[in-house]
């Protein structure tokens, strides 16, 4: 791990706010563990998809927290790591290299969140489309019903 991560991962229960929250299941812990992955590995591989941040934003969003929330702590941890790095990297080049690395994690949150939602949307959109399906199936059926009920009670006039 580059001495940049070592020292933003110093910053870890601060920026997560873990005296206020405690330190179990912390909103946005891997979301500050992304950025960390990320500084360590600045400049030795050209930046990809982080499986692992995919991985956690996705359970996530399946266990039942909402797109708005996983944003909006997204956002948090970016504030408070910003204040964060302001206040304890001496070097102004690694400060805006700590917030450019923090920047691109939050962009990758953010099409993580939103593919997942154009994916629900279409989910839901095929749903509706295969419901509405079976009603129109069901109410043709139950006009064939109709009419042969129709026709089987009306009596024979050729006597």
């Amino acid at each position: 791990m580059s001495d940049l991560a070592d020292r933003v991962m110093v910053l870890r229960d601060e920026v997560l706010d873990i005296v206020e929250r405690g330190d179990r299941d912390q909103p946005g812990a891997d979301l500050f563990d992304a950025i960390v992955r990320a500084l360590a590995a600045y400049g030795e591989t050209a930046p990809g998809i982080d499986l692992t941040l995919h991985d956690a934003i996705a359970r996530r969003l399946a266990w039942g927290d909402t797109e708005d929330v996983v944003l909006s702590e997204c956002g948090a941890v970016f504030d408070r790591l910003a204040t964060a790095a302001e206040r304890s990297l001496r070097d102004r080049a690694e400060e805006m290299l700590v917030l450019e690395v923090a920047a691109e994690v939050s962009t990758q949150v953010a099409r993580i969140v939103a593919l997942a939602a154009l994916g629900r949307a279409q989910r839901d959109r095929a749903a509706r489309s295969r419901e509405e399906l079976a009603q129109r199936r069901l109410r043709d059926a139950l006009a064939d019903q109709r009419s042969t009920l129709t026709r089987m009670s009306v009596p024979d006039v050729e006597d």
